[in-house]
Parts: C-alpha cells; sequence; structure tokens
C-alpha cells in the first residue's frame, strides 16, 4: 500500500510512523525544508509518551508534484484552512482508485476533499492524540492506552476491505486504530469535536495548558455550556449521542501525560500562527445559526480567538 501524508507535523508523522512499521510505503509531504531534509537523511524520529525513541524511515517532499507516482490512499493532517490548496497540489498522486482520508481536527474538511473525489473514496475520521514538533525529524507524541482512532467512509456504512487493511496497518505498533461503521464514526467525530470546542480555544486565549485550564474554579460552567452547545447541533444533525458522557467538567489527574499538554490551537496562538478557529467553534457557531440553534458561547469564543489572531503584534 502506497500512502501520501499530506502534512508531517505530530499526526502526519504518527501515521508514517505506525503506517511504515505495518508494511505501508509512507511518501510524506511538507512544505518545511529542514524537516524534510533531516527525516531523508536521519529518518523521522518518534517519541511516543515516555517510551523510548523509535526513527521511522520514509520518503520526504516539499510538493507532492516531486513524487511521481500514483498513491492508494492520501491522507490529509494540514491545518483546515489549507485542505483545498493542498488537496489542488496533491492530485497528481491519485486516480480514480485512490482513496483521501481526512484525521483533521474540526468540521468542514470532508466537504472539501468531496469537491476532489466521489463519496465512497472519501474517509473521514478522529485522531484523540497529543504532541508537538520538536525539531527537524523530530516529534513528540502523546497516546494514552484505551483512546481509539475510528474511521469511516462518506460513501457507505460499513468498511471495506482496503480500509480494515490500512487499520490493520496502523495497529502495528499498538495503536487502537479502527475501521467502523459510518454512523459510529460520526459519533466519534461528534464527541471529539465537543470535547475540542470545549478547551483547545479556552486554553489558547487564557494561555493556559489542559490540566491547570480544567482545576480552575471558574472553567466547569463555561467548559459545559460549550460542549453542551456541540452536543445539541450534533444530535439536531441526527447524531447519536446517547453514549456521550458529559455532566460538571473534567479535572485532568496530575500524573495525566496530557496535564501539561498545549492544545494546537493553544500552540498556534503561541507561535502567533493563524488558527483552526473556524473549523471548531466557527463552524458550530454557523451551524447553529442554520439551524436556529442559539451558540453564545461559541460564538464569543471564536469572536476571542479571532480578536488574539489579528493583535499578534500588540499584545502585551
Amino acid at each position: 500500500m502506497k500512502i501520501g501524508i499530506i502534512g508531517a507535523g505530530r499526526m502526519g508523522s504518527l501515521v508514517a510512523g505506525n503506517a511504515t512499521a505495518g508494511g505501508a510505503e509512507c511518501f510524506l509531504i511538507d512544505p518545511w525544508k529542514e524537516h524534510v531534509d533531516v527525516i531523508n537523511s536521519k529518518g523521522l524520529t518518534i517519541y511516543n509518551n515516555e517510551e523510548e525513541p523509535y526513527v521511522t524511515h520514509c520518503k520526504a517532499f516539499t510538493s507532492a508534484g516531486q513524487i511521481g507516482q500514483i498513491m492508494d490512499l492520501l491522507v490529509v493532517l494540514v491545518m483546515g484552512q489549507h485542505t483545498r490548496t493542498a488537496l489542488q497540489a496533491a492530485m497528481c498522486l491519485a486516480d480514480e482508485h485512490t482513496y483521501c482520508l481526512t484525521l483533521q481536527n474540526g468540521m468542514g474538511n470532508v466537504e472539501v476533499i468531496e469537491e476532489f473525489f466521489p463519496k465512497e473514496r472519501v474517509l473521514y475520521g478522529i485522531m484523540p492524540y497529543g504532541g508537538t514538533v520538536l525539531a527537524p525529524g523530530v516529534v513528540k507524541t502523546l497516546t494514552t492506552p484505551g483512546d481509539k482512532s475510528h474511521f469511516g467512509c462518506a460513501g457507505v456504512e460499513e468498511p471495506n476491505e482496503f480500509m480494515e487493511e490500512f487499520a490493520a496497518a496502523m495497529r502495528s505498533r499498538g495503536l487502537e486504530f479502527f475501521a467502523e461503521n459510518r454512523s459510529d464514526v460520526d459519533s466519534a467525530v461528534w464527541y471529539k469535536m465537543a470535547i475540542n470546542c470545549s478547551g483547545n480555544p479556552v486554553c489558547a486565549v487564557t494561555r493556559l495548558a489542559l490540566g491547570p485550564y480544567t482545576h480552575s474554579s471558574a472553567t466547569a460552567p463555561i467548559e459545559v455550556a460549550l460542549f453542551m452547545e456541540v452536543a445539541t447541533v450534533a444530535k439536531v444533525k441526527g447524531v447519536n449521542i446517547d453514549n456521550w458522557s458529559w455532566h460538571t467538567g473534567r479535572k485532568l489527574p496530575k500524573e495525566s501525560k496530557m496535564f501539561w499538554h498545549l492544545p494546537s490551537t493553544a500552540q498556534d496562538v503561541k507561535a502567533k500562527r493563524k488558527t483552526e478557529i473556524e473549523f471548531l467553534n466557527g463552524a458550530i457557531a454557523r451551524m447553529g445559526d442554520e439551524l436556529g440553534i442559539p451558540t453564545p458561547y461559541n460564538h464569543m469564543i471564536t469572536a476571542l480567538v479571532k480578536i488574539v489572531e489579528e493583535n499578534y503584534d500588540n499584545q502585551f
């Protein structure tokens, strides 16, 4: 199986490490030349949790046009605002048999991918892990035993043989990664959306890691309100939320490997980059407006993150 991975950040690297170990031939695509050069010369070094690092040897390129081969699967792991441009550049790697999988944060990426691929070739899902890029060619990932990755197909309900083959490759290093029915994937994707929307942007605005944020005395009402707005939108859109568990907010245990983790939106703000807020809380706010569902907390946090983005050079 040939896999083109668009975006060689923490999650793209995690896919490359696991799929390569499972026998796939992986091609990483990322415009960061220093990162690409180190991967090609020394391999991709992955620190997962507190385990000893392992080195994955796969090919890396600064553009899809350098590869010159057709992929069986394209995996999109760029920020949502770059999805369309990245896919336009990567279509030279696809033919009528190629699948395209998004494991990106937020909502809206599937619709962009469907501009390029028929529904039965569009795969989507979640990876509920954290991490960061430490240096060119070196990433740190955070995975928790029991946290499962799920993906399904936008065009059919049940997974097919190709999807099961890819999932098996991804499980080669013990990662819990499964192809599942579309309805089950929808529930998992929306639940992760609710978790992300109730934590990521507030951490970005307050400049806190997840642990200190969840332990603040003022956190729970905000976190629960954001979560429940997402849950309400999901339920109206026909997503099964019966197995969701959320009542009073969360407090990450201090021994959790995620306690000092900066979620992606906070990492972007810290680095003074454009965030994915329009694919997270912004998407919920838009859907709420379309469905007539009040989402004031999601509207507010979207606006606050945008204000921060527009004023990186003016902050004290």
